[in-house]
C-alpha cells in the first residue's frame, strides 16, 4: 500500500546540483540555529508481509515558503500548505491524525518511511505527520568521527524550540479557521526513544512562549506569563492540542513527570499520557543509562511515583512480550509486536485504561501486557 507521509524538519534542506529543489534534508541543524522549520510530503511503499517500508522516488514535495514580500502582499508559509492538506483530508476522510516524533540515528528519508510504516501497521486509517528532526542515520556500533549518541542528543535538545514553533503555528492556523472550516478529528502524539527528549525539550519552549490567546481565554497579560529563569512559574499558557499522548521506550529521566523543568506539564497538552516500557531495552539499560550516563530512564520502568504525578499518566510494561530473537536491542517493540501494536491502538482509539485488553493490573495507574498465548 502507498502511504502519503506529511512532515515538518528543522534539518539542513540540500539542494539539487545546480538547482533550488530540495531533494534531501541533512543530520545537522538548518538555517537559524535550526528555529526555521520546514513542511512537506513524502509517499512510502509499505509491504506489511514483507516487512518492507520504501520510499518512492521523486514523490518528496518542499511547500513553497515566500517571507519577504511586497507591501500589501502576504507571506507565504508552507505550514499553511501542509496544514490545508491535512484539514482537507481529515474532513473529507472523517479520520484522525497522528503526528509521530522519531528517534535517535534516523535520517531524513529513515523518518518518512518509519512514519509510513507505522501507519500501515497500526491500522487506523490515520494521517501521518512526522516532524523529524537532525539525527545520524549509523548502525549502532559503527564509529564515527564523533559520537552519534551525543550529536543526536545535542541537537534532540536544540530541536525543542522548533517543535514549539510547529506546535504554534498549528494553534495560529486552527484559530484562523472559521468555526464550521474546523474538522473536528483528533490529533495524536506519538514519540519514540530520544524523540521524547525532543518532546520534553519542545515543552519547556512552549513555556516559556507565552499564547496569547490563552492570555485573553485566563485574563493574564502575556508579559506576566513570560517566566523568569529556566522555568515557567504559570503553566497556564500550555493549551489542549493533542488527544492522546504515547511515549515508546522513552529515553527520557524517571523522574520527567515530577519535574517542572522536565515533562511535568506535558499532561496539560493532551488528554492523556501513556508510557510505554521495558526493563529489557538494551538501548536505554546500557547505551543512554550506562556509557552515557543519564540515570534511570523512563522507558525502563516507567515514571519513578505514580502517586505523585498526574492521574492523567498511565504506565504499561511491554517486558514480557518482547523477543530479542525479532528485536535485538528489545527497543522498537512499538513497531514490531502486534500485541504491543494491539495495546496503543486500543489507546488511541479511546478505550479506558482500565478496560484495554490484554493486560494485567499492576497497581494504581500501573498495568502489564501479557504474553501471547
Amino acid at each position: 500500500m502507498r502511504i502519503k507521509v506529511y512532515f515538518a524538519t528543522n534539518r539542513q534542506p540540500f539542494t539539487e546540483p545546480g538547482g533550488s529543489r530540495i531533494v534531501d534534508f541533512g543530520s545537522e541543524l538548518g538555517p537559524v540555529g535550526g528555529l526555521n522549520v520546514r513542511y512537506g510530503s513524502a509517499d512510502v511503499d509499505v509491504d506489511l508481509q514483507a516487512r518492507t517500508n520504501v520510499f518512492v522516488p521523486g514523490s518528496l514535495e518542499v511547500a513553497d515558503e515566500q517571507l519577504i514580500f511586497a507591501k500589501g502582499d502576504t507571506p507565504q508559509l508552507g505550514s499553511n500548505t501542509i496544514f490545508d492538506a491535512l484539514r482537507n483530508d481529515m474532513v473529507a476522510s472523517k479520520r484522525p491524525t497522528i503526528a509521530f516524533i522519531h528517534g535517535f540515528s534516523n535520517s531524513f528519508f529513515d523518518a518518512i518511511e518509519r512514519g509510513g510504516w507505522i501507519s500501515a501497521f497500526y491500522g487506523l486509517n490515520a494521517n501521518m505527520f512526522v516532524f523529524t528532526w537532525p539525527s545520524i542515520a549509523s548502525p549502532l556500533g559503527v564509529p564515527l568521527p564523533y559520537n552519534d549518541y551525543t550529536h543526536d542528543r545535542g541537537t534532540a535538545s536544540a530541536s525543542g524550540p522548533s517543535v514549539a514553533r510547529t506546535i504554534r503555528r498549528l494553534h495560529d492556523y486552527v484559530d484562523s479557521l472559521p468555526e464550521e472550516l474546523r474538522c473536528q478529528q483528533s490529533i495524536h502524539l506519538l514519540c519514540h526513544s530520544m524523540g521524547n527528549y525532543v518532546l520534553r525539550n519542545a515543552l519547556q519552549a512552549l513555556l516559556r512562549l507565552p499564547d496569547p490567546v490563552v492570555a485573553k481565554q485566563t485574563g493574564e497579560s502575556v508579559s506576566a506569563m513570560v517566566p523568569l529563569g529556566q522555568n515557567n512559574p504559570n503553566p497556564a499558557v500550555l493549551r489542549r492540542t493533542f488527544d492522546k499522548i504515547v511515549l515508546a521506550a522513552a529515553d527520557e529521566d524517571a523522574d520527567a513527570f515530577d519535574d517542572p523543568a522536565k515533562l511535568k506539564f506535558l499532561p496539560r497538552i493532551g488528554q492523556s499520557v501513556s508510557v510505554y516500557h521495558s526493563s529489557k531495552d538494551w538501548v536505554l539499560n546500557t547505551l543512554s543509562a550506562g556509557t552515557k550516563f543519564n540515570g534511570p530512564r523512563l522507558g525502563n520502568d516507567g515514571p519513578d511515583n505514580m502517586a505523585t504525578i498526574s492521574d492523567k499518566v498511565t504506565a504499561i510494561d511491554c517486558s514480557d512480550v518482547t523477543t530479542f530473537a525479532k528485536d535485538p536491542e528489545q527497543h522498537q517493540y512499538y513497531r514490531i509486536f502486534p500485541v504491543v501494536r494491539d495495546d496503543i491502538v486500543q489507546v488511541l482509539k479511546g478505550v479506558l485504561q482500565n478496560k484495554v485488553t490484554n493486560r494485567t493490573a499492576v497497581s494504581q495507574g500501573r498495568y502489564r501486557i501479557k504474553k501471547p498465548k
